[in-house]
């Protein structure tokens, strides 16, 4: 079979060349480690702590291999450096079939620098999708002084990973962000990132630049279904500010929302009252647009979602939000999916967007009363 690669060299692997690179292993002091909230106290890439592996055995075995992904780990620092390298060892080649090897396994990269400060894409991981391990450049001819930010893969643990730079340059650690709160996005395969082209394209990545914010992204493929002995662990995330619940995706087809989610909620009430809290309803499924029976029942668990938050609301919890992602994506619904479910780029772009404002009153509000 023809190599496309040879008909059009941007479609090449890009393997590091010939420099000479200075390799920075992470953990290391100038490389600061976002979105997993417990690495630094265990130096696990895993988003899950140690301590519920006894739990997650028990009730949800397929957590254990889930929270070893990477969805949402993202890695930032500060070179002089006018070249950018990673290489890193993933626990398996590319296996999806409608993602990408770069949003499954791979590493995307952006970057800022003053005056605006503004993050800008700057490149990807070009590997080859039979390999389990990669050693590749993100970017080339950097501005001085660029802060620099690596998001880590969607779909797949990593055993190892390092950032190369010229030899000579400096390193030093990532400014802090503009807002110290945090948020969390608790949800299924589509908060996970499935299926964007690239990690930095996940709607929770996306949200967390422009908002200029840490996050953690909680979204595990098909068992993000609201375990309640979870709750505690999310509260404990550094610095929460806000909590994004999208479970309906898991928890409807397998008849566990109606008795998941007001229990989650309730256990995420007993360790954190006045945490601002979100229920994100499901982005409409293709199917529902011809299969009146896949309607009718989407609409009864959304309209549960909205009413279990307006029962919450009426017994005077103030600190809870509904929200619906089919209303939020209704005119261009038929064009944001792969696969009739999950999002596109477009799709997490435009989710993203419409998320923005209202996470901003969310947090308002839970600053006000700290």
């Amino acid at each position: 079979m023809a190599d496309a690669a040879n008909f059009d060299r941007q479609m090449a692997a890009q393997n590091a060349r010939g420099e000479e690179i200075l390799w920075h292993e992470v953990p290391n002091e100038n490389i600061l480690v976002e979105g997993l909230g417990f690495f630094a106290e265990e130096r696990r890439w895993n988003r899950l702590p140690q301590s519920l592996s006894g739990m997650l055995q028990a009730q949800r075995p397929a957590l254990i291999e889930l929270s070893s992904h990477m969805a949402g780990a993202c890695l930032r620092f500060r070179t002089d450096s006018r070249a950018v390298w990673v290489k890193a060892a993933v626990n398996a080649a590319p296996y999806m079939a409608h993602m990408t090897p770069a949003a499954q396994c791979g590493c995307d990269c952006y970057l800022r620098a003053l005056p605006d400060m503004a993050w800008q894409f700057a490149g990807l991981t070009k590997f080859s999708p039979q390999e389990d391990s990669f050693c590749c450049e993100l970017a080339r001819d950097l501005p001085p002084h660029t802060e620099v930010l690596v998001y880590l893969p969607l779909y797949i643990g990593i055993r190892s990973i390092a950032i190369g730079l010229e030899k000579g340059a400096q390193m030093q650690p990532a400014l802090p962000r503009k807002h110290r709160r945090t948020i969390a996005f608790y949800g299924t395969s589509i908060t996970q990132g499935g299926c964007a082209s690239r990690p930095g394209m996940a709607y929770p990545a996306i949200l967390s630049r422009e908002l200029d914010r840490e996050v953690y992204n909680l979204g595990f493929s098909g068992n993000g279904v609201g375990m309640s002995g979870l709750a505690s662990c999310f509260c404990s995330l550094p610095r929460l500010g806000a909590l994004v619940v999208d479970i309906q995706p898991n928890a409807g087809p397998q008849g566990l929302l109606e008795t998941n989610l007001p229990a989650f909620l309730d256990a995420v009430r007993g360790c954190a009252p006045q945490l601002p809290v979100l229920v994100l309803s499901a982005s409409w499924q293709t199917k529902c647009g011809w299969n009146s029976t896949e309607a009718e029942q989407f609409a009864r668990e959304e309209r549960f979602q909205q009413q279990e938050v307006e029962r919450r609301k009426s017994r005077g919890d103030s600190f809870i939000w509904f929200a619906s992602a089919r209303d939020m994506l209704e005119t261009v619904a038929k064009e944001t999916t792969v696969d009739g479910v999950h999002l596109t780029d477009l799709g997490f772009w435009l989710l993203a967007q419409k998320l923005r404002p209202l996470l901003c009153r969310m947090l308002e509000q839970g600053q006000t009363n700290e």
